[in-house]
């Protein structure tokens, strides 16, 4: 079924249950199926139709989930534009959904629209076709009667989730209506999950782990749920127990956060189902969560999947914790090597998945799509292995991308815009290893002009946002060594940043 018929289920059924609390602030089902009811109204007013793509600029909160909504009840095709990334990603991404109208505020819309910039945070329908209709998304009239759901069709792109590609583009996966569907009963099958469950979400709604992970599967089942504006650990810690919230997903530094707050080793976790991905997590954390009847499941997937495709049952969680368990039911893995011929245990391949949680493919990109497929089998770029007890061990990523926080990272992408910078002349980015970051992002740079990487640091974050720019840059005086294709040869590049200056500027705490 379409997203919105799940909605629409939850409000006549319980029309006066809370569906989802932000600060003060609470939404009914009732209310959330009317307000979501109302924008779609307001939209197809402005012309947007089924298959239109709709952006969203916004952070966290009740109006983010009321424009996720509102789309799904359009047909229209939801586009998450994350507020926390600088106007480069944000610009390419803008341009590549052709997005019909942008919900965004007057602060957050010049980022990708540098003519409509302004001061202030009411949340406004910026219609990119014909200007910009003033109402807030708070005024928006009554929903219509009449606007009936989209007819039900598998086929049905729900929204676009934007992950870079090797080359430093985005590449936008068409995630499905029945896509999110079939991962989201999966994922109850797997964990054993149910209406009465109750979600705290932590991620930025703009990532995959938050709308697709978290508020789209809450949607479906009928779940409560608690979204916050951003990660406070202790009052994470505190929501968790006080809630008694039985579904939480976060990066593994999140969880260690959350164990080194105030109160942790009083908190009453029971029945709490924790997921995690992006990185391994340390056994001292593992038992430190089990100790209190927490099994935290260290998944894997990928945006072109809904997210996990497998994941251990409670027992291997820490049992077999360099695993990532076997696939959800629904999905099929398999791990060949260049040849194409399945691998034997222990021997490593390239990781393929099939499924009905797999994307539609990318948007307007066929070569890429084409590329990414092997039949109905999808080729994640990432190597594995399979254990001694059938479950996936995850090798390392045959693409470059570096998982830094949770998120993904291309340094194609990094080196793109920062070489859009007064001075620069070539960049190389890498990641290094970090108990922080998993793989911190840095830079070497060759600015024969520059003396001080300070600027490039400062130009970088606000060219990408906190979340993609380098951590630390290192200036060379000579120029980048370069293969004999005259690509910058990337097997040298962390011997070359630790012969540096070891005086590297770091980002601001």
């Amino acid at each position: 079924m379409h997203l919105s018929r799940h909605l629409r289920r939850w409000a006549e059924e319980r029309p006066d249950a809370p569906a989802i609390t932000f600060g003060e602030a609470t939404l009914t089902w009732g209310e959330y199926d009317a307000r979501a009811g109302a924008l779609a109204a307001r939209l197809a007013g402005l012309g947007v139709a089924r298959g239109d793509r709709v952006g969203c600029l916004l952070p966290n909160g009740l109006d983010w989930c009321v424009v996720f909504a509102a789309a799904a009840k359009l047909g229209a095709i939801f586009v998450p534009l994350n507020s926390l990334f600088g106007p480069f990603e944000l610009s390419q991404i803008a341009e590549s959904a052709d997005c019909a109208a942008v919900i965004s505020t007057p602060a957050l819309i010049g980022k990708i629209v540098p003519d409509l910039a302004g001061a202030g945070d009411r949340v406004l329908v910026y219609d990119l076709r014909g200007g910009t209709a003033p109402e807030p998304l708070e005024a928006i009239g009554a929903p219509v009667a009449n606007l009936a759901d989209p007819p039900d069709d598998d086929g049905d792109v729900l929204l676009i989730s934007y992950t870079s590609g090797t080359t430093g583009r985005p590449k936008g996966a068409m995630l499905t209506h029945a896509g999110v569907e079939a991962m989201t009963r999966n994922l109850a099958a797997a964990f054993g999950l149910g209406e009465h469950e109750r979600f705290l979400i932590l991620a930025p709604l703009a990532f995959t782990g938050g709308v697709v992970s978290n508020l789209t599967p809450a949607i479906i089942l009928g779940a409560r749920m608690w979204l916050e504006p951003g990660v406070d650990p202790a009052r994470a810690l505190s929501l968790l127990g006080q809630h008694r919230i039985t579904m939480f997903g976060g990066v593994p530094a999140l969880y260690q956060r959350i164990a080194e707050a105030p109160g942790f080793a009083e908190a009453e976790l029971v029945g709490l189902k924790g997921t995690t991905g992006g990185a391994p997590v340390p056994v001292p954390l593992l038992e430190a969560y089990n100790a209190k009847g927490v099994r935290i499941r260290q998944q894997y997937g990928f945006t072109e999947a809904c997210g996990g495709v497998c994941s251990p049952d409670e027992a291997g969680a820490l049992a077999r914790p360099e695993a990532c368990g076997k696939a959800l039911p629904g999905m099929e893995l398999e791990i060949r090597d260049d040849t194409g011929r399945l691998v034997a245990p222990g021997e490593v391949g390239e990781i393929h998945a099939r499924g009905g949680q797999l994307m539609k493919g990318y948007w307007r990109d066929p070569e890429a799509t084409a590329a990414a497929f092997d039949g109905e089998w999808y080729r994640s770029g990432d190597l594995g292995r399979w254990s001694e007890h059938g479950e996936l061990v995850v090798v390392d990523r045959k693409k470059s991308m570096l998982i830094s926080g949770g998120v993904n990272v291309y340094p194609a992408e990094v080196e793109r815009a920062m070489a859009s910078l007064p001075g620069v002349v070539e960049v190389a980015v890498l990641g290094l290893p970090s108990q922080t970051w998993g793989d911190e992002v840095v830079a070497l740079v060759h600015a024969p002009s520059l003396d001080d990487p300070a600027p490039i640091l400062r130009a970088a974050r606000e060219l990408l946002g906190a979340y993609k720019a380098p951590k630390q840059v290192r200036l060379s005086l000579a120029p980048l060594r370069r293969t004999a294709s005259n690509k910058i040869a990337r097997a040298g590049l962390a011997e070359l940043w630790r012969d540096l200056d070891p005086q590297a500027v770091k980002e601001p705490a």
